[in-house]
C-alpha cells in the first residue's frame, strides 16, 4: 500500500457513503457466498473508520461494529497482501489480543484490504473461524475475487452519485443562466412601451432583447443536447474568442437593469490577445459578476468593469460600491446554497448559488476567481483570470 496519512484514508472512505448505511441485498450476497465456498461460519465487509471498525455486511455475526484498537482489521489494512492467521493462538502477532484471548475465541483469521483506485485501504473482506484452518490457494484466490467484486460495487454506486450530483448542478447552471436574461425582458417591454415615439430607442432595445433570446435559446438547446450524453459534467465548446467584445455585450445587455436603479456601469477594454474558451459559459460567467453588482451596489452609484492583461493571463474585474465582504462572506463565497450577509438593494431574488457556478466555469476553463474587499461597507472587486490564447 502507498503511504498515506490516516486521516487522508478515513476522508477517501468517507467520500464513499457507505458507513451507517442499512443492510444491503447485494453485499450480503457477497459474505454468504464467502462463507459457502470458502466453507467458514463467519464472513464480514469490514470498514475501518478513525475509531471503529464498522461491518457493510456480516454473515454468522450479530455485532454491527467494533472498537479500532482489539479489531484485526486495522493491522489487515496496513498491506495490500493477504492477512492470513491459521491459528491465533500460537502467532505472534494476535497472541494478546481481546478476540483471541477472550470469550469470543477466535483462532482463524483471513483477510484482504478492499483497496480503492487511488490506493487507499477502506477495510478488508474477511473470514473467521473459531477454530485453526488452513487456507488452499485456490480459496485465497476465491476471497480475493470477493473483495474485488465488492470494491467494484462501491466504485459503481459512488460513480452514479456522482453522475446525479453533475446532473443536479447542470440544472442549476441552467437555470442561473436562464434566469438573468429572463429578468431583462418585462423591464424591456415597459421600456419600449415608454419610447414608442422613439423609433432609435426601440431599435437598440429590440437588438438587446433579440441578444437575450439568443442566449436563452443556446442555453436550452445546450440542456437538450446534455441529456443525451452519458457524461454530465460541464462541455466546453472552446473556439477562439475576443474576450473584450463578450464583455461589452454583456455590459449593454445589463445597461437597463442598472439605469433602472439610477447606476452607471463604467468599461474600460485594454488591448488584449484572443483567449480560447467557451462563449456561452463565459458569458455566464460574466453576466453573473455584473448581475449581482447591480443587484447588490446601492441605487445612484457606479459599476467599473474591465479587460486587461497581465502576463500570461486575460483578467476581468467588475468593482461595486456595495456593501462589501465580512470575514464570514469571504469564507463561504463560492459555495453553493450560501447566503452572504448582504442584501439586495432593490428586492430582488438571490438563489445562492451563482458564485459556486461561476467558480464551477471558471475553474473548467483552467483559471482562477476571487474576490477583493476591506471589510463591510467598502465594497468588492471580483476578479477573473483566464488563460490567453497562445497564438
Amino acid at each position: 500500500m502507498k503511504s498515506f496519512r490516516e486521516e487522508d484514508r478515513v476522508a477517501n472512505l468517507k467520500k464513499y457513503e457507505v458507513l451507517d448505511t442499512p443492510a444491503d441485498g447485494a453485499f450480503d450476497k457477497f459474505t454468504r457466498l464467502a462463507a459457502e465456498l470458502l466453507e467458514m461460519p463467519i464472513a464480514i465487509v469490514s470498514l475501518v473508520d478513525s475509531d471503529r471498525i464498522w461491518f457493510k455486511s456480516k454473515h454468522g455475526l450479530d455485532v454491527q461494529q467494533i472498537d479500532k484498537t482489539p479489531g484485526l482489521c486495522a493491522s489487515a489494512i496496513l498491506s495490500n497482501e493477504l492477512y492470513l492467521v491459521e491459528d491465533a493462538q500460537k502467532d505472534v502477532r494476535t497472541l494478546a489480543n481481546p478476540l483471541v484471548a477472550g470469550e469470543f475465541g477466535l483462532r482463524f483469521y483471513a483477510a484482504v484490504p478492499l483497496a480503492t483506485r487511488e490506493g487507499y485501504n477502506l477495510g478488508t473482506f474477511c473470514i473467521i473461524d473459531k477454530n485453526p484452518r488452513k487456507l488452499s490457494a485456490r480459496k485465497k484466490k476465491v476471497l480475493q475475487d470477493l473483495a474485488d467484486l465488492v470494491m467494484v460495487q462501491m466504485e459503481l454506486r459512488l460513480e452514479a452519485r456522482t453522475a446525479i450530483r453533475d446532473k443536479h448542478e447542470l440544472m442549476n447552471i441552467t437555470a442561473h443562466d436562464l434566469k438573468n436574461p429572463l429578468s431583462i425582458l418585462p423591464m424591456m417591454a415597459e421600456m419600449i412601451q415608454k419610447n414608442k415615439n422613439n423609433p432609435e430607442a426601440i431599435d437598440k432595445m429590440a437588438e438587446q432583447l433579440r441578444d437575450a433570446g439568443k442566449r436563452m435559446t443556446k442555453t436550452i438547446t445546450d440542456l437538450l443536447d446534455s441529456a443525451l450524453q452519458d457524461d454530465e459534467s460541464i462541455h466546453l465548446r472552446l473556439k477562439s474568442l475576443d474576450l473584450g467584445k463578450l464583455v461589452k455585450g454583456v455590459v449593454a445587455t445589463n445597461l437597463h437593469l442598472a439605469k433602472n436603479k439610477r447606476q452607471k456601469i463604467d468599461l474600460q477594454i485594454e488591448s488584449t490577445r484572443n483567449i480560447f474558451g467557451d462563449f456561452q459559459h463565459l458569458t455566464a460567467v460574466v453576466d453573473n459578476l455584473i448581475n449581482n453588482a447591480i443587484k447588490y451596489s446601492p441605487y445612484e452609484k457606479s459599476i467599473a468593469v474591465a479587460v486587461k492583461k497581465k502576463t500570461n493571463m486575460a483578467v476581468i474585474s467588475v468593482e461595486d460600491q456595495g456593501p462589501g465582504l465580512t470575514e464570514d462572506d469571504k469564507k463561504n463565497l463560492f459555495r453553493k446554497d450560501i447566503s452572504l450577509s448582504a442584501e439586495p438593494t432593490g428586492g430582488e431574488d438571490s438563489t445562492g448559488i451563482g458564485l459556486s457556478i461561476v467558480k464551477k466555469l471558471v475553474n473548467a476553463h483552467k483559471g482562477k476567481v476571487y474576490a477583493l474587499s476591506s471589510g463591510a461597507g467598502t465594497g468588492t472587486v471580483f476578479v477573473v483570470e483566464l488563460p490567453l490564447s497562445q497564438e
